[in-house]
Order: C-alpha cells, then sequence, then structure tokens
C-alpha cells in the first residue's frame, strides 16, 4: 500500500513535539518551569504517547503487508516474518538499553540504566504485542482497557515501595522507573490501540471499489474514531479541569485521567488528518518535506536531539525561549532535507536496524 502522509505528519509533528518539550525543560529558567503546566497537560499526547500510538499503527499495516507478502512470496515464510518481527524488536530494545546506560554515565546514576525513555518503550512494546497481532481488534481493545485497570492498582500499592530493596521494590523499578516518563504499562495501551487504528487503515486500503471505500471510510473509520475520540476527551477532562491549571496535573491521582484524554486526542488527531488525505483537502502529491524528515528520521533524531542539552540550559525565560525554540526546529529541518538529498536511509537508523534485521533474519543456517 501506499505511504499515507498521515502517519509521516503525526509522527513528525510528535517528534517535534517531543524536541520541543525537552528544550523547554532543560533551556527555561527553573523558577519559570511552572508556567508551562497548561502545555505539558494539553499537548503532551501528541509526544510519547502519540510517538507510541503511531508506532503501533505503522506496526500492524507493515505486519499485515507481510502476511500478504507470505501468500504470495515463495521465499518468504511465517517464520522468516516472526524472525524479521522479533529481532528488529530486540535491536531496538538493546538501542534503548545504550541509549540509558549513555545517560546513567552523563548523569552519575546507574538507576538510569533502566528507564522508561521512548526507545525503551517502543521497544518493549513491540515484543510484547507480537503475540497480539493476529487477535481480533475488539480483544486488543479489551487488552489495552484492561491493561490500564491493572496499572492504576498497581501503581496505587507499587508507590509505597519506591527505592525500598525488596520484591515489590524490584517490581515498581522494573515497572514504573520513572513516572515522569514512559512506563510500559501506562504506554503499551496506545500502541495496543494503534495497532487496531492500523489494521483499519489496512482494510480500507485494500478496498478497489470507490464506493465500498467511502462506505467503509464513514462507518468503520470516521464514525468509531471521532465518537470514541469524543467521549474520551471530554469524560478525562472533566476530572482533570481542577488541577489542570496546578502542579498537580501529572500525579497519580490525575493518571489514568491523563492517559484516557491523550488516547482520545490521538485518536481525533489521526482522524483529522486521515479526513485530510482521503478527501484531498490538502494535496496528497505535495511533498509536505519539513514533517517527512522528522518522521524518516524520527529514532536518529531522538538521540542527536540531546545535543540541544547544554545549549542554553536553564538560561531562557518565558519569551525569548520561543525565538530560540523555532530557530533550532526550522535548522533541524534544513539539516535533515540536506542529510536526505546526500545520504536518505544511510543516516536513518530505522533503515539501518531494517538491513540489520533482514540480514539476520535471511541468513542461510549453513553459511
Amino acid at each position: 500500500m501506499k505511504r499515507l502522509k498521515s502517519i509521516d505528519i503525526f509522527r513528525g509533528v510528535g517528534m517535534v513535539y517531543i524536541m520541543v518539550g525537552h528544550m523547554i525543560d532543560w533551556w527555561i529558567i527553573p523558577s519559570e518551569d511552572q508556567l508551562f503546566n497548561v502545555y505539558v497537560s494539553l499537548f503532551s499526547a501528541i509526544g510519547a504517547a502519540g510517538f507510541v500510538f503511531i508506532s503501533g499503527v505503522s506496526t500492524m499495516i507493515s505486519y499485515r503487508n507481510r502476511v500478504e507478502k507470505v501468500k504470495i512470496t515463495a521465499n518468504y515464510s511465517t517464520k522468516t516474518m516472526r524472525k524479521e518481527y522479533l529481532i528488529r524488536g530486540f535491536l531496538i530494545f538493546g538501542l534503548g538499553l545504550l541509549y540509558n546506560g549513555i545517560v546513567a554515565i552523563q548523569f552519575f546514576d546507574p538507576s538510569v540504566i533502566w528507564k522508561w525513555f521512548i526507545i525503551l518503550t517502543v521497544a518493549v512494546s513491540l515484543l510484547l504485542a507480537w503475540p497480539l497481532l493476529k487477535t481480533s481488534k475488539l480483544f486488543r481493545i479489551f487488552v489495552a482497557a484492561l491493561i490500564w485497570i491493572v496499572n492504576q492498582i498497581l501503581l496505587t500499592y507499587l508507590l509505597h515501595f519506591k527505592g525500598e530493596v525488596n520484591f515489590f521494590g524490584v517490581l515498581f523499578y522494573i515497572l514504573y522507573n520513572s513516572l515522569d516518563q514512559n512506563p510500559i504499562l501506562s504506554f503499551f495501551t496506545f500502541f495496543l490501540i494503534g495497532t487496531v487504528i492500523g489494521d483499519l487503515i489496512f482494510d480500507f486500503s485494500a478496498l478497489n471499489d470507490d464506493i465500498e471505500k467511502k462506505r467503509f471510510f464513514k462507518r468503520k473509520i470516521i464514525t468509531p474514531l471521532l465518537i470514541s475520540g469524543v467521549v474520551l476527551i471530554s469524560t478525562s477532562f472533566w476530572f482533570l479541569l481542577p488541577n489542570l491549571f496546578t502542579d498537580k496535573i501529572l500525579t497519580i491521582n490525575t493518571n489514568t485521567w491523563w492517559l484516557i484524554y491523550s488516547l482520545g486526542l490521538d485518536l481525533i488527531i489521526i482522524l483529522i488528518l486521515l479526513i485530510l488525505e482521503e478527501y484531498n483537502i490538502f494535496n496528497t502529491k505535495r511533498s509536505y518535506k519539513f514533517l517527512f524528515y522528522f518522521s524518516y528520521y524520527s529514532l536518529t533524531l531522538f538521540l542527536l536531539q540531546n545535543l540541544n542539552y547544554l545549549l542554553f540550559f536553564e538560561l531562557l525565560d518565558r519569551y525569548n525561549i520561543w525565538y530560540f525554540i523555532i530557530a533550532t526546529v526550522v535548522l533541524y529541518g534544513i539539516f535533515l532535507r540536506f542529510i536526505y538529498k546526500k545520504l536518505e536511509g544511510n543516516f536513518s537508523l530505522k533503515v539501518q536496524i531494517g538491513k540489520i534485521t533482514t540480514k539476520i533474519a535471511r541468513k542461510p543456517r549453513n553459511s
């Protein structure tokens, strides 16, 4: 199936948001950092949560494409497909641990070696999702909801053991180190729901009849995503509103409501982008390369943007910070455009991981 601009735009916007969020966190004068509570609260669904969500969408589309490839290609089997998927997951997992290790050395904190930064969360989500990809969409939705229920119960209980050297303390460390990042039980649901949306997009793209496609798009994509998104946002926002302008917005008491709000917002955003693309409200023949570069190099860029840490560390106020943030994002876009023209996939970690995965998975046993 064709490359969807909607997914590239979503991932590109998510990557820009992550960069901007980091720059605010790193560059803002500490006395003014609380001024960005609303920014973090209302739009953070586009960042890490959205990135995990869209990873689920693209993973399912890739999986379904490979299932079709197994049917029509003699030398490509289900076993090879499984090996490719798992090897890719473990390679990203290794990259996540390597990144964590570098951060641990940088801050002289060995506990960071296992911390739920986004790369580790995506990698573990990939590995956990494998046995669920063949299940029905309704079953994955049920599992996703159940995980959030279990997550809230476990978090409430295990929080009392944070920092303790016992079974429950270690379990808290494994599942929730640390709460200001992307703990797996909170974020795996985004990945699973993303696979459901990926299923719908693939089924829609596989249709050939225009009338049937329009009917499917309205009934199976627009209606459920719109209703689900509005219900999730409106319900959760009611509970989040009292804390929206305070530093309590992401406490344990609002954790589940923030997750629900974020999922609803992700559903609405992907729906809007799909509508814009399907009904040619924006011209899909145009490149939209600026966001495409941030999407194409998203994994590389997540590592690269850490160089921003020391540029203006805790030096900027609430006003002048935006000049530097906008300039930095534009410069990154120009740089990525230059790199794409010169190196294309050679600079993309995702592409290189894909090449390594294919080479390992399809290597003859006797070689």
